[in-house]
């Protein structure tokens, strides 16, 4: 055990390193090259907290795997023995909302936005909710997840056509920031759970999905709330709030509301899963004491991760957007930078890792994790380097997403299913907290540097996130159009080689 804590402690180093280097680099260049914006100050801050983020991310790795893992296992499975489809959709709609409705990125992202934040996040709450009961009933019933994305989705663009544009990317960033550290680990398991437990085989692509539907969900319900607030003429203005130098107070401040916001995202899972375990269940008190106590791990990593990105990373990265967007003529470093920031995020994203685990164990080796995460982190990577293009030249979100979203189901109909599952959920779990609090910052920066109004910063510098869970379902899809056309090219060499001497001759029988 201690040799795979101190293993999973030099992952989660790793992990954070490419966003230190680049970080310290643009601080090297603004101190000696440029105007000195970036003071002492911050880079005491962000080397703080990347010490604290590292060690949240560790803690969090380790609980994550033997609590909200084996918490949605053991729903999943015990859902499906009892055979009742009412107690399984009011379960998981309930279970929907509860882990959603407490997700600290969802959280973040509602107190950026003039919207009641109460009625926003009940809102995407009870869009996860609905639409993991439907992406259930899909496992169940052993539908085509191609087909019924490709329903909604459709869904999705016609209800985009009747919004405003200042709408449209905080609905599709509603999507993204639904799945993040909590509830990631526990809808994945929850595939799982089902699919194993409904007599199918786990290694399938109904293992995944959920999180598909996750991200799809949400989307809907808050272009529907735009629509209302759009009928009332509400016009969306980026909200700011003051910040402070006292490297100590933004370190208690993060930290503080850190602790609240993951109190309230892990109390309502573990007090349901009490509920549902001396109901249903029944576990060993033994077993049961160990995923409380990989809970408490759980809780501490999480609340030193978030507490980190907040105090440290959100202020770095609007602090790089400004100095980097300041002067036209380094648009190409700008790009470079924020493509390497794109992809140094996703190594530093729990959620992702917890994914790539699941896809190689679920694969049985066949899909390694390695090619997973290079697909995602290059995928992320363009994306950020689209949506700084965006925030510079001012053209609509739908110019990416409709094209965008029309190769990902060409490509899903392309490649095996297993890809296209494993696309689509990784959609949902690479737009986690070290995309939402580091990079929309930076977006944000940028935006502000251009000198574009509150209004804009809105349209512009949202948007993101929703690029951000579109790359992984055409790089993932990718790596399995090269699978495929690998295995065809080896098949076709396979044969050409036990051909024999005389196989192209023709025999005449009389």
């Amino acid at each position: 055990m201690v040799l795979e804590w101190v293993k999973k402690l030099k992952d989660a180093a790793l992990s954070t390193l490419p966003v230190i280097i680049v970080v310290i680099v643009v601080f090297l260049v603004d101190r000696f090259l440029l105007n000195q914006s970036l003071t002492n100050n911050d880079i005491i801050l962000f080397a703080v907290s990347a010490v604290l983020l590292t060690i949240g991310m560790w803690l969090f790795t380790i609980g994550a795997e033997a609590s909200t893992t084996k918490l949605g296992e053991y729903v999943g499975s015990t859902l499906t023995k009892r055979k009742s489809m009412l107690l399984l959709v009011i379960i998981i709609f309930l279970v929907g909302i509860l882990i959603t409705v407490a997700e600290p990125d969802l959280s973040a992202l509602s107190n950026q936005v003039p919207i009641n934040s109460y009625v926003l996040i009940f809102t995407i709450g009870v869009g996860t909710g609905l639409f993991l009961v439907v992406g259930a009933i899909r496992i169940i019933f052993q539908k085509s997840l191609k087909v019924w994305l490709l329903a909604f989705y459709g869904l999705l663009f016609a209800v985009a056509c009747l919004l405003d544009s200042q709408y449209i990317p905080i609905s599709f960033d509603s999507g993204g920031v639904t799945t993040g550290p909590i509830t990631v680990p526990f809808i994945l398991a929850l595939g799982v759970g089902i699919a194993t437990s409904r007599g199918g085989n786990k290694t399938n692509s109904d293992s995944f999905g959920l999180v598909a539907f996750a991200s799809v969900g949400p989307i809907i319900m808050v272009m529907i709330l735009s629509l209302i607030l759009q009928g009332s003429g509400q016009d969306l203005t980026m909200s700011t709030s003051e910040t402070t130098d006292n490297i100590w107070l933004l370190l208690k401040d993060g930290f503080v509301d850190a602790s609240i916001n993951v109190l309230i995202s892990l109390s309502p899972l573990a007090i349901f899963f009490l509920i549902f375990n001396f109901i249903f269940i029944k576990l060993p008190r033994k077993t049961l004491i160990k995923i409380l106590v990989a809970l408490i791990y759980t809780y501490v990593g999480l609340v030193l991760f978030l507490g980190s990105v907040e105090a440290g990373f959100m202020n770095m990265g609007t602090q790089l957007g400004i100095i980097l967007g300041a002067d036209s003529s380094m648009l190409w470093l700008l790009l470079v930078i924020g493509a390497t920031l794109g992809v140094a995020a996703i190594f530093a994203e729990p959620a992702v890792h917890i994914l790539t685990e699941q896809v190689e164990e679920v694969g049985d080796g066949v899909i390694h994790k390695s090619v997973v995460l290079i697909a995602l982190a290059v995928g992320n990577g363009l994306a950020i380097v689209l949506a700084l293009l965006r925030i510079i030249y001012q053209f609509p979100l739908l110019y990416y997403l409709v094209p965008g979203y029309i190769l990902a189901f060409l490509l899903s109909f392309l490649v095996p299913d297993i890809y296209s599952a494993i696309a689509f959920d990784s959609g949902g779990v690479v737009s986690g907290p070290m995309n939402s609090t580091f990079l929309v910052p930076f977006a944000t920066g940028v935006a502000t540097a251009i000198s574009l109004t509150d209004g804009a910063i809105m349209e512009y510098a949202f948007g993101m996130i929703a690029l951000v869970a579109l790359m992984p379902l055409i790089s993932i899809q990718l790596v399995g159009l090269s699978a495929v056309l690998k295995r065809r090219a080896e098949l076709h060499i396979a044969r050409t080689r036990v051909r024999e001497e005389f196989d192209n001759q023709i025999i005449h029988f009389e």
